[in-house]
């Protein structure tokens, strides 16, 4: 079949600054041997604690050490983790977790409902990126990316441009869970993996369902110019609410734009609507907080919600790979002011590893306007606050990478060693309160060094932050990103065109940020929204007790249903 690519075009005032090909990556870069052999020693432990205790299983559960399911039970970690070893040179995984993953019958499963967007960047994302990072040549990855993707495709119902994201007959390619709306991270994350599975099959379908999902979303009424409120209903393309947020529910929308960009090497379809979510969030979001801080300047970024008062001065770890994300995309349309803002954003989130008792980052974290403005967001210690420009809210941390990938980009951008230590001193704080019996765990507390751990490891930890932590160290041109594009489970795809040339989406200038209202709270806290805090077993009793969750290793299908139902009633 004659691959049709379905282009979507987008209007913004352009300008043209760029007379050549735009890199990302410095020159001055360069590996640290004894530091990426530390990372790889680790993986390796781990990953083998997880054949020994969990093989096949889509879990290890690190404490009582036995597998467990929830993402179709096809052996999550096990795919999920292949293309990390191979980025690392461990062959014999690479070659026995292929075999491993051909024998899977992603024709069936036991569970429901299966999630679509789940199953989309860690399976058939792994596969496909596997198949590229082996040659190209073992068409049994491909055979398997389509049995996925087909099924992935009842996620459509109709002519709807959206899909559903809960699918509840997965065996018989059946109808999707259409009682709940979607948000934009889920019908705005596929668009990278349908792709590439049009390209590898030939079949232009998967890229086509894709495109018109995220072209309904772009052309959805906006709440500002290139931010979209998080909800959105299949039947009728048009928000459910008004809550913006780069962190979790809205996050990879807002990554896939430029990155999609980069991958074909255009600037005719989503990178316009990049720039004005940048250009947006700069005037909107972006937050210096004072209100008694009076430390060095701090850059935070806020969510926002008209209907909610305006700016909400929190911020998630999920939201925290917003740093990485503007670094890229400043470094391939030239724009240092973007760039800027993306390392200050990496700083910020770094800061609440250094800053804590574990040297290690939260689930979420609150600050204070330029006004002092709170908005309904509580700061738990105000002495902390004014000493460091941010307090903790949800203190939980569950091996996510976000805050790291954003050091990754920041390293490679810049040269600077500084990030490299950053980095390193994270591992080790990692290493120190979440090795586990086997494996790493999830932990309760990051304020508290005698936190305890919780018996979850979620694939992330393989595909992401191991990734992540070993390519800050390594030869800098292995997977450059002047060559590869990663996908929101850091699986990297080959960039069509390397040498491309982006400067008839220059930036121009960027706005100022605005100030927040100087009222405290326009809202309690109880009315303000939250972003996404899925696959977190620890906010099982904090954050949503009341609506019945039943124990720590609820599926993150699960949370996110509830999540849902959560801010609706917020809003």
């Amino acid at each position: 079949m004659q691959l049709k690519l379905t282009v979507i075009t987008l209007t913004v005032a352009l300008s043209t600054t760029l007379s050549k090909a735009a890199t990302v990556q410095s020159s001055s870069c360069s590996s640290d041997s004894s530091r990426a052999a530390a990372v790889k020693a680790s993986f390796r432990s781990s990953f083998e604690d997880y054949l020994q205790y969990a093989r096949g299983s889509d879990e290890l559960l690190p404490i009582s050490k036995k597998g467990s399911g929830g993402f179709g039970n096809w052996g999550a970690t096990y795919v999920d983790a292949l293309t990390t070893a191979h980025v690392m040179g461990f062959d014999d995984i690479v070659k026995d977790g292929i075999t491993f993953t051909k024998s899977v019958d992603f024709n069936h499963t036991s569970q429901t409902p299966i999630s679509l967007f789940e199953t989309n960047i860690r399976y058939l994302a792994s596969c496909l990126s596997l198949y590229e990072l082996t040659g190209k040549s073992d068409k049994g990855l491909i055979k398997q990316a389509k049995t996925i993707g087909d099924h992935l495709l009842a996620g459509w119902v109709g002519d709807n441009a959206i899909p559903y994201n809960s699918l509840v007959s997965w065996n018989d390619f059946g109808a999707p869970d259409t009682s709940n709306d979607a948000i934009i991270a889920e019908g705005g994350t596929l668009i990278l993996e349908f792709d590439r599975l049009s390209k590898y099959t030939g079949d232009s379908t998967y890229l086509e369902h894709a495109a018109k999902s995220m072209k309904a979303i772009v052309d959805s009424v906006a709440v500002l110019p290139g931010l979209y409120g998080q909800g959105i209903s299949p039947k009728t393309n048009q928000a459910t609410n008004d809550y913006v947020t780069w962190g979790g529910g809205s996050d990879s929308f807002f990554e896939y734009l430029i990155k999609y960009g980069q991958l074909i090497g255009s600037t005719d379809t989503y990178i316009p609507t990049w720039v004005n979510s940048v250009k947006s969030s700069v005037k909107n979001l972006i937050t210096h907080p004072a209100g008694g801080y009076t430390g060095p300047n701090l850059t935070h970024m806020a969510d926002y919600s008209p209907s909610n008062g305006g700016k909400i001065p929190r911020f998630s770890h999920l939201g925290c790979f917003v740093g990485g994300n503007w670094i890229l995309g400043g470094r391939l349309l030239t724009n240092k002011d973007t760039v800027n803002y993306g390392l200050a954003l990496a700083d910020s989130c770094i800061g609440t590893y250094t800053k804590s008792a574990t040297g290690i980052g939260p689930e979420s974290y609150v600050f204070k306007t330029e006004s002092g403005g709170t908005n309904g967001v509580t700061i738990h210690n105000e002495a902390f606050y004014d000493k460091n420009g941010f307090d903790y809210d949800v203190v939980d941390y569950v091996l996510r990478p976000e805050v790291l990938e954003s050091v990754f980009y920041a390293y490679r951008a810049t040269g600077d060693k500084r990030w490299q230590d950053l980095a390193w001193t994270a591992f080790n704080s990692i290493k120190k309160y979440c090795q586990a019996p086997a494996a790493l765990a999830a932990i309760e507390n990051v304020t508290d060094t005698n936190t305890k751990q919780i018996d979850n490891s979620q694939s992330f930890l393989y595909a992401e932050l191991y990734k992540y932590l070993f390519l800050i160290f390594d030869d800098p041109e292995h997977i450059s990103l002047d060559k590869y594009v990663f996908n929101t489970e850091a699986h990297p795809f080959e960039v069509e065109k390397p040498n491309a040339d982006y400067s008839a989406a220059s930036f121009g200038s960027l706005p100022s940020p605005e100030r927040s209202p100087t009222s405290t709270a326009q809202k309690t806290a109880s009315q303000v929204p939250k972003p996404t805090y899925s696959g977190v077993p620890g906010l099982v009793q904090k954050v949503f007790n009341s609506l019945g969750l039943r124990d720590h290793r609820a599926r993150r299908e699960d949370l996110e249903t509830r999540a849902q139902k959560l801010r609706r009633v917020r809003l």
